[in-house]
């Protein structure tokens, strides 16, 4: 196999951050211009019966990785548990520091304690202040829900981190919010912007009604608050295959034309999730091929596991359902699918399963006729190997 990093610059705004699904879609039209329509059918239908390999991974902010959160809050109950036993502790100093401090301001108003001056009370419940301020501070830094926080606004981490961050949960100690600034990560914010549909004018019926609506607006901040402009998505390919000579075809034309503008994403006549590819990057395979150890992979896509290799029972595993059109109409019930996301943990049953098996794709070319045949709902993602403890 061969692997690839397409590098993209974000133009305008985004609506949304285009999956592995659809990435797929985008791959196989640019394959037209390198593979017959027979070429690429039988390529799809390979990927559905894993006669080709293909894993694809959604777009990314270059550099980072998502988060596996719940993992890695799941990795942390024991330092967690020994956080909470230390914060039973300062809370018991806090008390007696308080019943000190009750106790030096009661004197000083009943001007019981004549031998010290005013100026010695103030400095001493002053000090008491100081301690209680920093056991506050200390007891602010074990919070468990502070932790969770912290974790939760880190929703991409810098790949040469991410290594780092899930040893968190090998050290037999207690953990502190200070242990995470070091972090380089991306957070991602919506806001949403009212927009009108003109139907009078669509429908050209005078006097119908406007449609109004929300329309997101995504944006990726990194801790500084910089913006994130440079996006990235991987392809673990068959040589040879369609979307390799797509890909191949693309790193050519780059080289004479610098950029190639591109829609991922709806509303792209409003000039949303327009984006220019700058880059292709053919990435060591090597490593990847040769690692046998470890059972747990990173999802960096939207994935339909394949139940037969994989352990869901041990896997963490955030769950999507499509708000696409039904993939399926049965007895006039419309059936949608869910998607395991990106940032999910899985766990295979065997290190000796490949990774392009862990996924499967769906048949969709029976249950819409205006599919052309062999097609696919793909959900062969991206999985990049975890080096981490199985038994975690």
């Amino acid at each position: 196999m061969i692997r690839y990093e397409i590098k993209l610059k974000k133009i305008g705004e985004m609506t949304t951050l285009p999956d592995s699904q659809r990435l797929f879609g985008f791959l196989i039209n640019n394959s037209k211009k390198y593979c017959s329509e027979d070429e690429i059918s039988d390529f799809v239908k390979g990927v559905r019966d894993y006669k080709e390999k293909c894993m694809i991974s959604s777009i990314l902010p270059t550099g980072y990785y998502p988060t596996p959160k719940e993992f890695i809050i799941q990795n942390l109950q024991k330092r967690l548990v020994k956080n909470n036993e230390e914060i039973k502790l300062l809370e018991e100093k806090q008390k007696q520091i308080k019943k000190e401090s009750d106790s030096l301001i009661r004197d000083t108003i009943n001007k019981k304690k004549k031998e010290k001056s005013k100026k010695n009370l103030k400095s001493e419940i002053e000090d008491l202040k100081t301690d209680y301020n920093n056991i506050s501070y200390a007891i602010n830094n074990l919070s468990t829900k502070r932790i969770y926080e912290t974790i939760k606004s880190m929703d991409f981490i810098d790949q040469n981190q991410l290594k780092n961050m899930l040893q968190l949960g090998e050290v037999d100690e207690k953990l502190e919010v200070e242990d995470f600034k070091d972090f380089e990560y991306i957070n991602k914010n919506q806001n949403f912007i009212q927009k009108f549909r003109l139907e009078n004018q669509i429908k050209q019926l005078p006097g119908m009604p406007n449609v109004a609506y929300s329309l997101p607006i995504l944006s990726f901040k990194n801790k500084a608050g910089d913006i994130q402009k440079d996006f990235s998505f991987f392809v673990r390919v068959s040589k040879d295959s369609c979307i390799s000579k797509a890909l191949e075809g693309i790193k050519k034309i780059l080289k004479e034309n610098k950029i190639i503008p591109c829609f991922l994403g709806g509303k792209g006549s409003s000039g949303y999730n327009e984006y220019n590819i700058f880059a292709i990057e053919n990435l060591d395979d090597s490593e990847e091929e040769k690692s046998t150890i470890g059972k747990r992979y990173l999802n960096l896509g939207v994935l339909l596991p394949n139940l037969d290799n994989v352990d869901m029972e041990n896997s963490v595993v955030d769950i999507y359902t499509s708000d696409r059109k039904p993939f399926e109409i049965e007895n006039e019930v419309s059936k949608v699918i869910s998607f395991v996301t990106a940032g999910s943990v899985i766990k295979v049953n065997n290190c000796e399963i490949e990774a392009y098996t862990v996924g499967k794709s769906i048949d969709n070319s029976k249950y819409n006729p205006m599919y052309k045949k062999n097609a696919i709902i793909f959900g062969n993602s991206y999985l990049l190997k975890l080096e981490v403890d199985d038994e975690a």
